[in-house]
């Protein structure tokens, strides 16, 4: 028999890290509908309601298949291999391994090293800042990009600092971590205990690097901007929900 939903709190606030994936589907307001009743702002709950609460939480949020059946598989196939570059098994714990070892976050903290305080590159930092930010795309990418423009994104770099901290982009590689885990698991590339297995490894990477729920969005979301070359409004949103919402998984597990 399968084990879908989390044994462990760790396993639980790990699946927490891919609450945002999950909300892009809008389950926010239906989980408030059966829980809504329990949630009084104030007042904490009591230890067998609160049990409850937490089983149809981990129904919405925590489950391995993410709560869809097996005719979804076919599209998490093509998401893999489209999106991820995923094709088989091996690539599927490849990648996983990549992201664990360092996934966006390495390079972006590399870059964010190279822009001196003030934001303000010479040549040599200038060329090294290029050197770095395309060596891995492939070669018929041209972004026509003037120094200017590496210039200003330097200092976009430098801001970041003041959101992130030491963390850097580590909310975003840990969100899409648990996501990649969950997609090779309803793709059949792994079973459910090879499933765990994979997500408690990310777990002492990712844990004690925030104090916040808000403190991971702010690496979230500079993460999701470096990757994509520019902010999305419904992400931000997504955030903005997992953070306010009273039936938000966010609200029964604390980083501190």
């Amino acid at each position: 028999m399968q084990r879908i939903l989390p044994e462990t709190q760790l396993e639980q606030k790990m699946m927490c890290m891919g609450a945002v994936f999950i909300e892009e589907n809008h389950l926010l307001d239906d989980l408030y509908e059966i829980i809504g009743s329990d949630l009084v702002e104030g007042q904490e709950l009591a230890a067998d309601v609160k049990d409850q609460v937490l089983d149809e939480v981990g129904e919405y949020f925590f489950r391995l298949d993410m709560n869809w059946g097996a005719e979804i598989k076919a599209d998490c196939l093509n998401i893999l291999e489209d999106f991820w570059g995923v094709k088989n098994r091996e690539s599927a714990l490849q990648t996983l391994e990549t992201i664990r070892q360092q996934g966006h976050r390495v390079k972006f903290n590399v870059l964010r090293n190279i822009v001196p305080s003030d934001g303000k590159m010479n040549k040599l930092e200038l060329d090294k800042f290029k050197q770095v930010f395309t060596f891995d795309f492939a070669e018929e990418q041209n972004l026509q990009m003037s120094d200017d423009d590496y210039q200003k994104l330097g200092a976009w770099f430098q801001r970041t600092h003041k959101f992130t901290g030491e963390a850097g982009i580590l909310a975003w590689d840990a969100a899409r971590f648990v996501h990649l885990v969950r997609l090779s698991f309803v793709a059949g590339y792994l079973d459910d205990n090879e499933a765990w297995a994979e997500i408690l490894k990310m777990a002492p990477i990712a844990e004690g690097k925030f104090n916040s729920w808000l403190e991971f969005v702010h690496s979230f979301l500079i993460g999701r901007t470096f990757w994509s070359g520019s902010e999305d409004p419904q992400v931000k949103l997504i955030c903005e929900r997992l953070l306010g919402h009273p039936a938000s998984p966010w609200n029964f597990y604390s980083w501190t």
